[in-house]
C-alpha cells in the first residue's frame, strides 16, 4: 500500500468527527438559549387551547425559574413556537407553570426532567407534572390514552434522561427518551396524586412574566 499513513489520518478523522457529533447532540437539551434569535412576536398562536397540563416547580426562587424557562424556551422555540410556559408565584420558592396554547406531551415531560436537574446548578429541585395522556403523545399507547398521570424524576435516578410516570389508577411507567414506548414497571416509583393546585387556585395569585425568547 502506498500511503497508509495517509489512509490512518483519514480514518481517524472521520472517527474524531463522528465523536463530536454524538457530544454534540448530547448536550443540545441542556445548552443555554441566549445565542439563538427570537421567533417573531406573530408566531404567537391567535387562540388558546384548552388543556389541564401543570407543572409545580419547588425550592428555586424566582429569577432562577426565569432564566431556566428562557434558556428551556431558547432551546425549543428558534423557528417556531413549541413551548409558552405561564407561571404563577404561590409563594417565593413555590411556583405553578401552565400553557395556555398547549405544549406537545414529550417537551412537557422534558421540561420536568429539566426543571429538576436544570443546567448550572448543583443541586436537585422538586418538580412535578400532571396532564391527561392522549393517543397521539409520544409514549402514550390505547391503553393510556384517556389517563391522567403524574410525571415526576425518581429520587433514585442515575439516568438524567427520563421521566416516571404514574396513572391515576396507580399503574407505573418509565418514559426513557431514547425510546418509543412507556415502559411499564411492577410498582409505581411513587402513587399517583391530585395535582396540588387547581386553576381557581391560581385566579387571584401574581404572575411572574417570563420570556418565552431567548434575549
Amino acid at each position: 500500500m502506498k500511503h497508509p499513513y495517509l489512509i490512518l489520518a483519514i480514518i481517524l478523522m472521520v472517527t474524531l468527527l463522528l465523536i463530536i457529533d454524538r457530544m454534540d447532540l448530547k448536550n443540545r437539551r441542556m445548552q443555554d438559549g441566549s445565542d439563538r434569535e427570537d421567533p417573531p412576536d406573530r408566531m404567537l398562536p391567535e387562540h388558546k387551547i384548552a388543556n389541564d397540563k401543570l407543572i409545580v416547580a419547588e425550592g428555586m426562587n424566582e429569577s432562577n425559574l426565569k432564566k431556566m424557562l428562557q434558556d428551556f424556551c431558547g432551546w425549543y422555540n428558534p423557528e417556531m413556537l413549541q413551548i409558552v410556559p405561564m407561571v404563577t408565584k404561590m409563594t417565593d420558592l413555590q411556583f405553578v407553570i401552565t400553557f395556555p396554547y398547549d405544549v406537545p406531551f414529550e417537551i412537557f415531560c422534558f421540561l420536568v426532567n429539566y426543571l429538576d436537574y436544570p443546567k448550572g446548578y448543583n443541586k436537585r429541585f422538586n418538580v412535578a407534572g400532571w396532564a391527561t395522556a392522549r393517543s397521539a403523545d409520544m409514549w402514550v399507547t390505547d391503553d393510556l390514552a384517556g389517563k391522567q398521570v403524574l410525571l415526576f424524576v425518581s429520587d433514585f435516578d442515575t439516568e438524567y434522561d427520563n421521566v416516571f410516570m404514574t396513572t391515576a389508577d396507580q399503574i407505573g411507567y418509565k418514559l426513557d427518551f431514547g425510546g418509543r414506548r412507556a415502559q411499564l414497571l411492577e410498582h409505581p416509583v411513587k402513587p399517583y396524586q391530585m395535582p396540588l393546585f387547581t386553576t381557581e387556585d391560581l385566579e387571584d395569585k401574581e404572575t411572574v412574566a417570563v420570556s418565552y425568547k431567548a434575549n
